[in-house]
């Protein structure tokens, strides 16, 4: 048994854009993880909205755990409701982004704690709306909802508008911004802040709780979850997983995510 467990969400707990909730024998077996008293932390790349409903259908607010949002911007206790620490991009920073993507018209938004604010609704926008229980605001006026902390903007259009635009984006962002660029999916750019990242964050958070990595197992299938699994004591990634995940996992288990997660949840609890 392990102390703590980290879980991706799309392409390991679930299904790619299948909505904010796990299949019912994903839940039940993570409920029953936990009543054994493992730490579940939650680590995905979508927005805080996106990951927060999952963890109350898991009972995290019960039992305790932690929810890693926007490829680490964001660390959230589920049970106190408290942030732990955050990575936000400058409000001078999302209106240069938001200027640069609007001027080049792209489709751009911005992760607010209460609603995510775009200047136009796009397919790649649609799909992020259907991962997420938040409102999206359209508008011209970017700067009348800036109030909070920003943990990502997002500029999406089609998929040859983002490849054929997308290294010159991400020079210009990264030259007049303290932040990266990642291509996230065909249709959509995540920019975060610089020092923001999956591993970095759990890493924060695992040295608060003082866990050790060799205590902890952690399931992903992308790129930026690929230094999880290798910094865990038992990594799991799934036979359809990135190159990079299986060639830093101890374990690969079945490429249907339910199966797959089940498989992985029950070797736990032997």
């Amino acid at each position: 048994m392990v102390d703590a467990i980290v879980c991706d969400l799309d392409g390991s707990l679930m299904n790619p854009s299948s909505g904010i909730y796990v299949k019912e024998i994903v839940r039940d077996a993570l409920i029953e993880v936990q009543k054994k008293g493992v730490l579940v932390i939650l680590n995905s790349a979508r927005c805080f909205q996106g990951v927060y409903p999952l963890s109350k259908q898991i009972q995290m607010q019960k039992f305790g755990g932690y929810v890693i949002s926007c490829n680490g911007a964001h660390c959230f206790n589920v049970k106190t409701k408290e942030t732990l620490f955050e990575y936000s991009i400058s409000n001078a920073d999302a209106s240069f982004i938001w200027e640069y993507a609007v001027n080049h018209d792209l489709g751009v938004g911005y992760s607010q704690p209460d609603y995510f604010v775009a200047n136009k609704m796009t397919h790649g926008f649609e799909l992020d709306m259907h991962n997420c229980d938040v409102d999206y605001i359209l508008t011209n006026h970017m700067e009348k909802y800036l109030k909070g902390s920003v943990w990502k903007v997002s500029i999406s259009d089609s998929k040859s508008r983002i490849d054929s635009i997308y290294d010159e984006m991400k020079s210009i962002i990264e030259l007049n911004c303290n932040v990266k660029v990642v291509h996230s999916t065909d249709t959509m750019i995540d920019i975060i802040h610089k020092d923001c990242e999956k591993l970095n964050s759990v890493n924060r958070l695992l040295k608060n709780l003082e866990i050790s990595w060799k205590d902890v197992s952690s399931i992903g299938d992308g790129l930026s979850d690929a230094p999880v699994l290798e910094a865990s004591g038992l990594g799991v990634t799934l036979e359809n997983g990135c190159e990079a995940c299986k060639k830093v996992a101890n374990k690969i288990v079945s490429s249907c995510y339910e199966d797959g997660c089940i498989e992985w949840l029950k070797e736990l609890l032997r």
